[in-house]
């Protein structure tokens, strides 16, 4: 019996793990001292006492150390994250604290156009205008300062660009779209200011190549996966090209299970990814599969564009903006039904999600047969009518709230949206105890890198501290376990895999992550740097090197 998880010669198909401190995540939330036993990838059992006779020649004890299922993150952005980190300056929040930091981190990174065809990237944080010392996003002049040979486009989340002189004349020429939620800003007299929404794709920057695109996918999936304990993803896709990439990576180069969902109209239209579905025409293996379609319904709230019931702050004109009328609404859940697709819908606000979960019952009405749950993106992040849960179980949706965003966005929410949204934030207490299934995701995108890790959730859920230091809502609060479960099994349910994945129970998939503490036992401020010791895929770990790293 060894207390490390390395053998000599071939990683057995059949082992016992011993731990006092079995989390099995089941409905009980049971924690077992005793044994979990695997074979050909499965869990056989989990078992209190002494090993079962069949566990085979290999064991291990781990002591107290940890043992939980694999953390499940049922919406993620891998291959746009790739593709943020890939030659990029580092321009979040830090280490730029204003401004003009961001100007000079910029031109001493200015050597990177090169990776990306000419153009100069920056990568930022969200909510960038309320935290550098400035109060406001940079503009055009700002980056002209930088340069005015180059084009130069800085991102901040992955809504909101802001873009030099040069980028903006190259984007004018190239064209950009003014339907569903773009918009680009204008000062008093009309002059674009450089900042855009929901257009970053639509720049004429030269794509990666694919080489390029799959050495940093795999590498992306490796830091901010695999490090820590994510072993099943819902892909928000981005291109064709990285969707089939990621298709013949998954399981292999990227060791996570893969359920994919069609960003349209950005990868493909609805109308396209329908059409590809009937005909057979997506990538399938054992480990990645098309398992519906993403679409924007409404916007994001630091530019008022999420559709709201009540009038921004900033604008007593505005509730936001909705991408599609009740009726598109209506035809595209029949078209997706009629696929055997499930809709993954952004609907930030709750105006948003009410006309969804309208519509979903309209087009459903008199159907027979199971539907696909319509999955409301965001939905439980801002919750201040009681109608809106009600709206919620009359369409049969789930909802995929981010327990990370907490710390993000959780100071600036009500000066968007005004101070009746200050204790109605992230409700996730209130939630669970009306007896939902509330599954926490990253929307990790490359915009703020501590998303990535599940256990950073766990904290932001438990301890309700926002990125300026002060506390979310504290009354909705929830318990470690409660948190573990939101990143675990009710993750697994909301991506509909709960069958094979999301806890530690007979016939599962032996996807298994060891914490060097136990999470119930530590300060709440030290729960995020609870790293995985071991990460295992099917009963084999993982290798702590990762691929080879882009260069």
């Amino acid at each position: 019996m060894t207390s490390t998880l390395t053998v000599n010669g071939a990683w057995p198909t059949e082992f016992g793990l011993r731990s006092s401190r079995i989390f099995t995540m089941d409905h009980a939330h049971r924690v077992v001292d005793g044994w979990l036993h695997v074979r050909d990838g499965r869990i056989l059992g989990v078992t209190e006492g002494e090993p079962p006779q069949s566990v085979g020649a290999t064991v291990f004890d781990l002591g107290d150390k940890p043992v939980l299922p694999g953390f499940v993150d049922p919406h993620v952005h891998l291959e746009m994250s790739a593709a943020a980190l890939w030659g990029t300056v580092d321009c979040h929040t830090p280490p730029c604290g204003s401004i003009g930091e961001l100007v000079a981190q910029l031109h001493d990174h200015r050597h990177l156009r090169e990776q990306r065809g000419g153009w100069l990237i920056g990568q930022g944080g969200l909510f960038a205008d309320r935290r550098f010392t400035d109060g406001r996003l940079p503009t055009r002049d700002d980056l002209d300062k930088v340069s005015t040979r180059f084009p130069i486009a800085v991102r901040f989340g992955a809504h909101v660009t802001v873009l030099n002189s040069v980028a903006l004349d190259l984007a004018r020429e190239h064209g950009l779209p003014t339907t569903g939620d773009a918009h680009i800003h204008t000062d008093g007299t009309g002059r674009w200011t450089g900042i855009l929404h929901e257009l970053y794709y639509a720049l004429p920057i030269p794509a990666m190549t694919p080489d390029e695109l799959r050495r940093a996918t795999a590498a992306t999936a490796h830091s901010q996966l695999t490090r820590h304990g994510v072993t099943t993803i819902g892909e928000i896709t981005n291109t064709v090209q990285g969707m089939e990439l990621l298709a013949d990576a998954a399981g292999g180069e990227v060791p996570q299970q893969v359920r994919a969902f069609v960003w349209s109209p950005g990868t493909m239209s609805v109308r396209a990814t329908c059409d590809r579905q009937h005909a057979g025409g997506f990538p399938r293996t054992g480990s990645f599969e098309v398992a519906g379609v993403k679409i924007f319904v409404d916007g994001g709230f630091s530019a008022a564009g999420a559709a709201v019931l009540k009038p921004y702050r900033s604008d007593p004109s505005s509730r936001g903006r909705m991408a599609y009328s009740r009726s598109e609404l209506v035809d595209l859940v029949r078209d997706t039904d009629e696929a055997g697709l499930q809709v993954a819908a952004h609907a930030n606000g709750e105006r948003a999600q009410w006309e969804l979960c309208r519509a979903s019952v309209l087009a459903r009405a008199g159907a027979t047969g199971p539907r696909p749950g319509l999955r409301l993106e965001h939905g439980g992040n801002v919750l201040t009518h009681p109608e809106t849960a009600e709206r919620w179980a009359e369409a049969g949706a789930v909802i995929v709230p981010q327990a990370g965003f907490i710390w993000t966005m959780g100071s600036f929410l009500p000066e968007y949206l005004g101070d009746y949204a200050a204790d109605n934030l992230f409700p996730f207490r209130s939630l669970l105890d009306q007896g939902m299934s509330v599954a926490s995701s990253s929307d990790g995108a490359g915009s703020e890198l501590l998303q990535f890790n599940p256990m950073f959730g766990v904290q932001c859920a438990v301890g309700r501290m926002s990125c300026t230091g002060q506390p979310v809502a504290p009354a909705e609060a929830v318990s470690v376990t409660e948190a573990l479960a939101m990143h675990t099994r009710f993750a697994a349910e909301a991506l509909g895999v709960a069958d094979t994945r999301g806890s530690l129970e007979p016939g599962k998939r032996a996807d298994l992550v060891v914490l060097e503490r136990d999470p119930t036992q530590v300060d709440t401020g030290e729960l995020a740097g609870l790293l995985p010791e071991q990460v295992l895929f099917a009963g084999v770990p993982s290798d702590p090197a990762g691929p080879k790293e882009p260069s």
